[in-house]
């Protein structure tokens, strides 16, 4: 496990001291024997049903042009009561648990074992939580549900919103591709909704919400059916009702994964609640928002709103995770969460530019012999937009026509978005990059997301490096991502300084000395300047760092 200096998510929010804790107000069950915590790598089935919370408009704000309509308390009298009476989010969470002190079974047991005999780990995840934990349980509390729920991201993401499972549920509530149309969640080439902290939350507190109604207003089986889909969860009753056997959570036959998920969260519940008690730490994270949410009105180049509002692109982009592009939706949502301290900047900023500072857009006259590819290659931009705001349905241009080339803002220095797709030329599918032996791990990283970044198996890294599947990685830790290619096992320690450069020898091809090195070429080719296509020759000098430090 890391240890507690592995540097959070987003390191330039800093969360303020906080007060003395309420006293004590439960007493938890004993600790027992240890298992291992993962996130979970599905979570809905076919049945899923779009979700009808019934939400009081007079109690709510809605966000934006959100296809899921993100809603959050107005701060108001009782907001302030809130502050004052909790001195942080976790005793406010502690005071709201409805379930999590139920329960007597051994599997909490070995939950609450793991905890306690990997403290670092508590401490990592609740000091990721701190830009969006207020957020979601301020909707939690409106809602009227338990505030356990609140802690589910951690079971699901290890709170953080950049994670991807090998079935390809995505963000902090880990919800799958398949099922977020369904929630009514946006999903396209320029934004996800499944990524969106805010829009997420509503979401999944409301298909949480639909599955306590449809068990028989059971949490426990609603976070089981939330885990399995609700299918698996009606087949594993319908099988002990068969067999003249109880129904409830814990006698039912699940799958591993699913059978673990409910002690978890409840094991997470007891420790936030009373920590002293546990003699575990939580980091420092005040009972007030960290984050705002703030309506642009139009599409905004997310480089020129952190100009702007004075702060790092990295960090809106961390906290905009919705966005896989460089710039909000040309159709919105256009809502961006940004720290606390510099919303009167930004809104004070942008009004005194006066005109609208849009997205730019360039003009390309179709020459012969380009192709979508290439012209994408040549402007830093991807095939799929080009078919978007070009309206092309294939690849197929014309010379002499005219093409709009959306440009970033900061066009000399390019910010790529980290969820960014890759698009081949002739398709919207995605691509994607071939894995080098070496992968030095950044932060932000988890073995789902780079499992699904180059398309292999959680199992597969697993394998390879004699870690366990829910292992949690730590920047600069190596793994090897290619069978057979000699490391014996992940390295523990900071992988050491890679050569900066090559001088490419005879039979040499780029993705060989990527292999050979640890990066991609991908990396290689946007470090000098080159395609990943163009043919390179003995005595070339390759750089193999880049010149500047890299977003993750």
């Amino acid at each position: 496990m890391p240890s507690s200096s592995v540097p959070p998510l987003f390191p330039s929010l800093r969360p303020v001291n906080r007060h003395p804790r309420l006293p004590m107000k439960r007493i938890c069950l004993l600790v027992g024997a240890t298992v291992l915590l993962n996130a979970c790598s599905s979570m809905m089935d076919g049945t899923n049903q779009t979700v009808d919370d019934g939400v009081d408009a007079r109690a709510t704000r809605q966000v934006g042009d959100r296809s899921v309509a993100a809603r959050v308390s107005i701060p108001g009298a009782d907001s302030a009561g809130a502050a004052a009476e909790y001195p942080d989010i976790w005793s406010r969470i502690g005071a709201g648990l409805q379930f999590a002190n139920d329960y007597d079974n051994a599997r909490i047991d070995e939950q609450l074992a793991f905890y306690r005999d990997n403290p670092s780990y508590l401490r990592i995840v609740t000091e990721r939580a701190s830009p969006f934990i207020y957020e979601i349980v301020e909707e939690v509390e409106r809602r009227g549900l338990p505030t356990e729920l609140a802690l589910l991201p951690i079971v699901e993401s290890a709170f953080n919103p950049n994670a991807v499972s090998p079935g390809n549920s995505v963000g902090l509530w880990q919800i799958g591709s398949s099922t977020a149309p369904t929630l009514g969640l946006k999903r396209d080439w320029w934004y996800d909704g499944s990524r969106d902290p805010i829009a997420s939350t509503d979401a999944a507190l409301g298909y949480l919400t639909q599955l306590h109604q449809m068990f028989g207003e059971s949490w426990l089986l609603a976070l089981a059916a939330y885990n399995t889909g609700p299918g698996n969860v009606r087949k594993a009753i319908d099988r002990n009702e068969r067999r003249n056997r109880d129904v409830d959570y814990w006698s039912l036959n699940l799958p591993s994964i699913t059978e673990d998920f409910a002690p978890k969260l409840i094991a997470l519940s007891r420790l936030v609640a009373t920590p002293d008690h546990y003699g575990m730490e939580l980091a420092e994270v005040p009972n007030a928002p960290v984050v705002t949410l703030v309506d642009v009105g139009f599409q905004l180049d997310l480089a020129l709103a952190a100009s702007i509002a004075g702060v790092e692109p990295q960090t809106l982009y961390q906290l905009n995770p919705g966005f896989r592009q460089w710039a909000t939706h040309p159709d919105g949502p256009y809502s961006l969460l940004m720290p606390v301290e510099v919303v009167e900047t930004f809104k004070n900023n942008l009004q005194e530019q006066g005109e609208r500072p849009n997205v730019t857009w360039d003009r390309y006259v179709v020459q012969s012999g380009d192709t979508l590819s290439g012209i994408a290659r040549k402007f830093r931009t991807q095939v799929g937009v080009l078919q978007q705001v070009n309206a092309i349905s294939g690849s197929r241009i014309i010379a002499g026509e005219s093409l709009l080339i959306p440009r970033a803002y900061n066009s000399a220095n390019p910010l790529a978005a980290p969820n960014a797709p890759v698009y081949s030329a002739s398709s919207r599918e995605t691509v994607a990059p071939e894995a080098p032996a070496r992968y030095q791990v950044r932060s932000g990283d988890s073995l789902w997301r780079i499992a699904n970044r180059y398309q292999i198996s959680v199992a597969e890294i697993a394998q390879w490096n004699q870690l366990n599947p829910d292992a949690v990685l730590k920047p600069g830790q190596v793994l090897l991502l290619q069978a057979g290619s000699g490391l014996a096992r992940a390295s523990n320690e900071a992988a050491e300084p890679a050569a900066q450069s090559y001088v490419v020898r005879s039979g040499d091809s780029l993705s060989g000395i990527a292999r050979r090195f640890g990066v991609t070429a991908e990396d290689i080719a946007l470090w000098n300047d080159i395609k990943v296509g163009d043919l390179i020759h003995p005595g070339q000098r390759l750089q193999l760092a880049p010149s500047e430090i890299e977003l993750n």
